[in-house]
C-alpha cells in the first residue's frame, strides 16, 4: 500500500474518532437539558427545578448557566432549605423570548403560585443580581430576604480585555462553540493551572503574584478544583445556552438604574474589591440605597467563592440565612 494512501486512511480515521468522541461527549454534557420541570406561563415556558424541603431559596443564576449551576448553594438544602432555581430565556429548555427584567420577575411570581410557595430568599449571583433586586423591590410581600454574592446591581462595564480573550470568543463563537468548548474541556483536563490562571487573569484585579498565589490555592485542592470543573460544566455546550447569555449581555449593558427603594428586608452582600468583572461599584451601590444590609467583603476577585475566603462565605450565609424569621 502507498505510503500517502496509508496517511490518508489514518488521517480518516482519526477525523472519525474524533467525531465520535466530540459528539458523545457533547450528548452528555447536554444532560442539563433532561433534568427539572417545564412549565407554562403567561409569558412562556420557563425551565425550573426544585429540591429539598425548608424555607425557599430562589437561586438566580449567573451566565452563561442554567437550573445546572445550582450546584452553588446544593450544600443547603441538606442545611433544612429547599432550592428553587430557573434557567433564564435562551437558556437550557427555557424558549428564548426577550423579556426584560421585570417580566422575568412576574414570570417568577407566576411560577411561585402554581408551585405554592408564598415567600422565598431572593439570591442574585452575578448576572442573576438584576433579577434578584427587582424580584425584592418589585414584589416585597414575596420576599424573605436577599442575598447578593457578586451581583450585578448598577451599569455594568465590560472589562477592556475581555473581547480579545480566549473565553470571549469561546462564548460568542457561532459555528465552533461547542467543539471549543469541548476542546476547553481536554484542556482543562490536562493543564488545569494554566487554564484556571488564563480565567481569573481576566476576572480579577489581583497582581501577578497574588494571581499566581491564587492559582495555586486552587490548582492544589481537590474540592476547589471541583468547583472550577461543575462551573465550566454549566457553561457548555454553548448552543443550548447562547441565546440567554447574548440576552443577559444585552440586558447587562443596558442598565441604568435597578430600584431597590422597596427592599426593607434583611440583606447580605458578599463582594471582592478585587473583582474586574461585577467591580466594586456594585457594592457601592447597594451601600449607599439599601436599608438593611450586612456587607462581606471578601478576596480574591470574581472567583471569590473559592478563594481563601471560601469557607467564611459558606459559613456567613448559613449564619445569615438562620437569622431570617421565615413565619
Amino acid at each position: 500500500m502507498e505510503p500517502l494512501l496509508i496517511v490518508l486512511i489514518v488521517i480518516i480515521i482519526t477525523i472519525i474518532l474524533i467525531r465520535i468522541v466530540y459528539l458523545k461527549w457533547k450528548k452528555s454534557a447536554s444532560r442539563a437539558m433532561d433534568d427539572g420541570v417545564v412549565m407554562e406561563t403567561a409569558m412562556g415556558k420557563i425551565h425550573y427545578k426544585l429540591t429539598g424541603e425548608g424555607p425557599v431559596l430562589f437561586f438566580m443564576h449567573g451566565g452563561p448557566g442554567g437550573i445546572d449551576q445550582g450546584f452553588f448553594l446544593n450544600d443547603l438544602v441538606e442545611e433544612g432549605y429547599s432550592l428553587l432555581v430557573v434557567s433564564r430565556p435562551g437558556y437550557l429548555r427555557t424558549p428564548f423570548v426577550p423579556l426584560s427584567y421585570e417580566k422575568q420577575v412576574d414570570q417568577y411570581v407566576e411560577l411561585l403560585d402554581k408551585l405554592a410557595i408564598e415567600k422565598v430568599v431572593a439570591m442574585g449571583y452575578s448576572a442573576g443580581g438584576p433579577l434578584a433586586l427587582n424580584f425584592a423591590n418589585k414584589y416585597p410581600n414575596r420576599t424573605h430576604a436577599l442575598v447578593m454574592e457578586a451581583g450585578v446591581s448598577t451599569i455594568y462595564e465590560i472589562s477592556s480585555e475581555a473581547p480579545d480573550s480566549f473565553w470571549m470568543k469561546l462564548f460568542t463563537s457561532d459555528k465552533i462553540q461547542d467543539f471549543l468548548s469541548w476542546i476547553t474541556v481536554i484542556i482543562v483536563k490536562m493543564a488545569f493551572k494554566m487554564t484556571f490562571k488564563s480565567i481569573i487573569t481576566l476576572e480579577t484585579l489581583l497582581n501577578k503574584k497574588e494571581i499566581k498565589k491564587f492559582t495555586n490555592l486552587v490548582s492544589n485542592d481537590k474540592k476547589r478544583r471541583s468547583w472550577v470543573r461543575k462551573l465550566l460544566d454549566t457553561s457548555f455546550p454553548m448552543s443550548i445556552r447562547k441565546l440567554g447569555l447574548n440576552h443577559d449581555i444585552e440586558l447587562l449593558t443596558s442598565i441604568e438604574k435597578i430600584p431597590v427603594d422597596n427592599i426593607n428586608v434583611k440583606s447580605l452582600l458578599v463582594y471582592s474589591r478585587e473583582d474586574n468583572d461585577v467591580k466594586w461599584l456594585n457594592a457601592e451601590y447597594l451601600e449607599t440605597n439599601l436599608k438593611n444590609f450586612e456587607l462581606l467583603t471578601t478576596h480574591g476577585g470574581h472567583f471569590m467563592w473559592i478563594g481563601e475566603d471560601m469557607e467564611k462565605i459558606k459559613s456567613r450565609r448559613i449564619e445569615f440565612l438562620k437569622s431570617i424569621n421565615y413565619e
